[in-house]
C-alpha cells in the first residue's frame, strides 16, 4: 500500500513507524490494518442527500496515518480542513494549519493523532473519502490505546497491567 513508504517520510519526527525491535529483513507491514469510509458534509444536513452534518469539531483519528481525499461536487464553499497540533505535544490545541476549500481529487495525509476539523459547509456539499491506516500487530500490539494517542512514555497507565 502506497500510504507506508510515503509515511515513514513524512512522519519520520512526529510518529514512530520504525519498530526498532523487527530487524530491516522483517517484510511485514507495519501498517497493517486499514478502514476506510466516506463522510459528507452539507450546508443543507439531512436534506435530500442523506448528509448529516454540516462541519466536524476538532478530533483525532484512531490511526496511526490517515488519507483523506476530497470528493463530490466542485460546487461547495467552505468545508475548510483546519490542524491543531499533534496530541500530546506543546502545539496540542493551536491551529497550525489549514486547508482552505480542499480540491476535489486531492488527497491529504496526516498523523492520526494530528488533532483536526471540517469548518463548516456554507454552499453546496462535500464529501470526503477517508483512509485508516493501524499498525495493529507491532505498536498497537504492545502500547495501550489512551497512552499511544496521548504520547505517555510511563507507566501510570490507567488500563492496568494489561498494557503496561
Amino acid at each position: 500500500m502506497f500510504i507506508q513508504p510515503i509515511s515513514l517520510h513524512l512522519f519520520a519526527t512526529t510518529e514512530k513507524l520504525v519498530d526498532d525491535a523487527v530487524g530491516a529483513s522483517d517484510s511485514t507491514p507495519l501498517l497493517d490494518w486499514r478502514q476506510c469510509y466516506v463522510a459528507g458534509y452539507s450546508s443543507n444536513p439531512k436534506g435530500s442527500k442523506g448528509v448529516t452534518r454540516h462541519r466536524l469539531v476538532p478530533h483525532t483519528d484512531d490511526a496511526e496515518v490517515t488519507l483523506n481525499c476530497c470528493l463530490g461536487e466542485e460546487t461547495f464553499e467552505g468545508g475548510n480542513v483546519e490542524f491543531y497540533g499533534l496530541r500530546g505535544s506543546a502545539e496540542e490545541g493551536e491551529l497550525v494549519g489549514k486547508v482552505h476549500r480542499p480540491n476535489v481529487g486531492t488527497a491529504l495525509i496526516h498523523s492520526g493523532r494530528h488533532l483536526h476539523a471540517v469548518s463548516d459547509v456554507s454552499a453546496g456539499d462535500r464529501y470526503a473519502f477517508i483512509v485508516w491506516a493501524r499498525s495493529w500487530d507491532r505498536l498497537r500490539s504492545n502500547t495501550c490505546p489512551c497512552c499511544w494517542m496521548n504520547r505517555r512514555q510511563d507507566t501510570t497507565c490507567i488500563c492496568g497491567k494489561r498494557w503496561n
